[in-house]
């Protein structure tokens, strides 16, 4: 392990929690695939990767959102026995898309890329309010 440690730089006024929710995958005794979820809150630091534009296509209309999200939460991504980690943060339910494991400068630490999985997210202001 580095010798700095992260742990002791987030500041936790920049931190705030967040949901997340952890998907096994098991194979039951017919051959079956089984998703069991479990969910828990951690504190992160959460900060838009993207601009959220809208898409429009004739069936459907989704906003195009991504956040970055750094925790000292060990999150993860697609492995062979688990799902990506879904997140929960505003209202809008997220999926890892990118994981960077950075394990080696504090224990837990990883920087992902989770991108909205809502066909269109709820307006962040009510309106007039903005």
């Amino acid at each position: 392990m580095a010798l700095l440690d992260v742990n002791e730089a987030f500041d936790p006024l920049f931190m705030e929690p967040i949901t997340v929710i952890r998907r096994t995958e098991t194979i039951n005794q017919r051959g079956r695939v089984v998703i069991s979820e479990a969910a828990f809150s951690c504190e992160a630091v959460v900060m838009p990767a993207s601009p959220t534009d809208l898409q429009r296509l004739p069936e459907v209309e989704w906003t195009n959102k991504a956040i970055s999200v750094y925790s000292i939460t060990r999150l993860q991504g697609d492995t062979l026995t688990t799902k990506p980690d879904e997140i929960l943060w505003h209202g809008s339910h997220y999926v890892v898309n990118s994981l960077e494991d950075y394990s080696h400068w504090g224990a837990g630490f990883c920087h992902v890329i989770a991108t909205s999985m809502d066909a269109r997210d709820p307006a962040p202001y009510p309106m007039g309010t903005a």
